[in-house]
């Protein structure tokens, strides 16, 4: 893995979460009484709670209705005010009552488990203090609709995607959460309005997308809309429906669709519309109300860590630099030498000799390419991991209903009711968009040994809390996956490859970069022009990925900032029990450590990894 310089603002991070780790460790004194009981019963309601307003959620995990306490397969997430302002009122009441459990009483174990959980709610109750816009668990918005996120975007893709009729009963089902559907979207729109009419309003360039998402998602034409298109080709795979039911099936969903649905789409882009008036070129969060403080809070969310975004943007230019010394002779070994590195690497990415054809069978031979990668880093971990998944990973096209705003390539873990394998995505919308040296990073950045690793063992592990399965912990997912880029790295990946490893250390480039562009716009108040500007030049990205990454920062600031700061964090801890452990460290077991316990904040992982090491040092001998 490429040897950076470790004097730079991240070691704030590392002393800050040394300081923590050693908090977590210094109170694991044992005690007469054991409260796992407690923590297990808190787990418990709470998981019953959040689980109880994520029908949607449940679906797209395979929960049993057993699991889920009941059917919910005609249901959908209830998006009114009313739920919201419980749903806020709830996290409140959970943090308090998991505060009142005494930490010292528990097992190392629940210990572990306290800690994250303490965490989540912490950060989560911070961000939805500030009034505006959506907050989960692990994420959050300054926006509740976005060109991306939103139930006139989301239930299209849960009802076509997530959402199946096999059967008679599962299209009831269906129609049942369909006839729903003109409620969610307005009760949604309106608490919307109240965000709106407190100032959270998306910059222009959002509204315009957001505008063009509506209207091809407007039915204008019902029989056409993709809703129809969907269950007209699953009712046609029913055996036992006749001719006749299946006409009234259709007639049912698309007067549905063409009704109150299409009304709803309607008013939707009527406001939207409406909003461009008002709506400003001005990018960041930081022209949001407590904008300065909303930011930081979403920092600590998304990356579990007290860094500033001053020293978070310090970092990346510290980090783009020293990556840049080992791209520069790469590209000078390729006859690029004037210009930008971006401007180097743009060139390159063009570059017909690198370019899968724009045919049926260039899209095949790029995922041809995608499976062979997978099979040599599965044949290749073994030296690195004690044990994997049990499940493999597809490696499939990405839906075309999301193919203008999904990301190039995505992993998707398989849900718990084995009815579909995991999946690596790909976005096809054009093979110009994968230069083939990028495809070796892509790939094991999403899949072996990344994120189907770890979200994969994650995945299969038994006797957790459900509400694990609704906990997004982007610091330790993401940063493990841009660590696993390392660890093909040191297997040998690139050696043979030089093209190949310029992929790899544009990726990294591409990572530090983020940090920089995230906290410029969202802090530091750049304009668009200057986001581009910064990120053509320094990552060599097309005008249409510069666009998608510069409109991501803004309806997620923060999130970007997650890969590097876990990555390094990983990579420090390893460092730190190397030279602790010397001879004795096995990095197989490091690994062990990491991801046995699943996903947590850093900190958490931190004082693991302290424990691990001390487990490992040679205990005086008794006198």
């Amino acid at each position: 893995m490429p040897a950076l310089d470790w004097k730079s603002p991240f070691r704030t991070l590392f002393f800050a979460g040394s300081a923590v780790a050693a908090s977590i460790l210094a109170s694991c004194s044992p005690s007469q009484v054991n409260a796992d009981p407690d923590l297990n019963a808190f787990l418990q309601r709470f998981s019953q709670s959040v689980m109880s307003h994520s029908p949607e959620e449940a679906d797209a995990l395979g929960l049993s209705t057993e699991a889920y306490g009941g059917r919910y397969q005609a249901r959908l997430d209830d998006r009114s005010m009313a739920v919201a302002e419980r749903t806020r009122a709830n996290r409140l009441d959970r943090l308090h009552e998991l505060e009142l459990i005494n930490r010292a009483n528990l097992s190392r174990e629940s210990q572990r488990t306290y800690d994250s959980m303490l965490a989540v709610l912490r950060n989560v109750v911070a961000v939805q203090q500030h009034g505006y816009g959506s907050a989960s668990l692990g994420w959050a918005s300054p926006y509740l609709i976005t060109y991306i996120d939103g139930g006139y975007a989301d239930l299209v893709k849960f009802l076509t995607l997530q959402a199946p009729v096999r059967s008679r009963a599962d299209a009831e089902d269906w129609l049942k959460r369909l006839d729903h559907m003109d409620e969610a979207l307005r009760d949604e729109r309106r608490r919307w309005e109240v965000d709106l009419e407190n100032g959270a309003i998306p910059p222009r360039a959002i509204i315009q997308r957001m505008l063009d998402r509506a209207r091809g998602l407007t039915p204008t034409v019902p029989r056409d809309h993709p809703l129809i298109v969907y269950f007209i080709e699953q009712l046609a795979q029913i055996p036992d429906i006749p001719e006749e039911d299946i006409t009234k099936l259709v007639k049912r969903a698309t007067d549905q669709v063409g009704g109150p649905v299409k009304a709803e789409y309607e008013a939707l882009v009527k406001r939207l519309e409406g909003l461009n008036a008002k709506s400003s070129d001005d990018l960041g969060v930081w022209r949001l109300k407590d904008g300065e403080s909303y930011y930081r809070d979403v920092l600590k969310l998304y990356t579990t860590s007290d860094m500033s975004a001053k020293q978070l943007h310090d970092a990346g230019l510290k980090l783009v630099d020293q990556i840049n010394t080992q791209i520069e002779p790469i590209l000078a070994e390729m006859g690029q030498v004037e210009g930008s590195v971006g401007g180097r690497l743009r060139t390159l990415a063009v570059d017909p000799l690198y370019l899968f054809p724009e045919t049926p069978e260039g899209r095949e031979a790029l995922l041809d390419a995608v499976r062979e990668r997978i099979t040599w880093a599965e044949k290749s971990m073994g030296r690195m991991i004690i044990n994997g998944p049990k499940g493999k990973v597809d490696v499939r096209e990405a839906p075309r209903i999301s193919q203008n705003t999904a990301p190039g390539g995505y992993y998707k873990a398989a849900p718990l009711d084995g009815s579909r394998p995991a999946t690596f995505n790909i976005n096809l919308r054009s093979t110009l968009d994968f230069p083939m040296w990028t495809i070796p990073t892509l790939t094991f950045h999403e899949s072996v040994p990344g994120h189907h690793i770890q979200a994969g063992l994650a995945r299969e592990r038994v006797n957790q809390p459900l509400v694990n399965y609704l906990i997004a912990q982007p610091a330790f997912s993401e940063g493990w996956a841009l660590y696993a880029e390392d660890l093909a790295d040191e297997l040998g990946a690139y050696k043979d490859d030089k093209l190949a490893r310029l992929g790899y250390l544009q990726s990294l480039l591409f990572r530090a970069a983020r940090l920089v562009a995230d906290t410029g716009i969202n802090s530091q108040k750049w304009t668009r022009a200057e986001a581009a500007a910064y990120l053509s030049d320094t990552v060599g990205l097309s005008p249409q990925e510069i666009e998608s990454e510069i409109d991501r920062y803004v309806i997620w600031p923060g999130q970007a900032c997650s890969y590097m700061v876990g990555r390094e964090t990983i990579r420090r801890l390893r460092t730190g029990a190397q030279q602790q452990l010397k001879t004795t460290f096995d990095i197989r077991q490091f690994h062990e450590v990491v991801l046995a316990p699943g996903p947590r904040p850093l900190p958490v992982l931190e004082a693991d990894v302290a424990d691990w090491v001390a487990s490992q040092r040679p205990q005086p001998a008794k006198k």
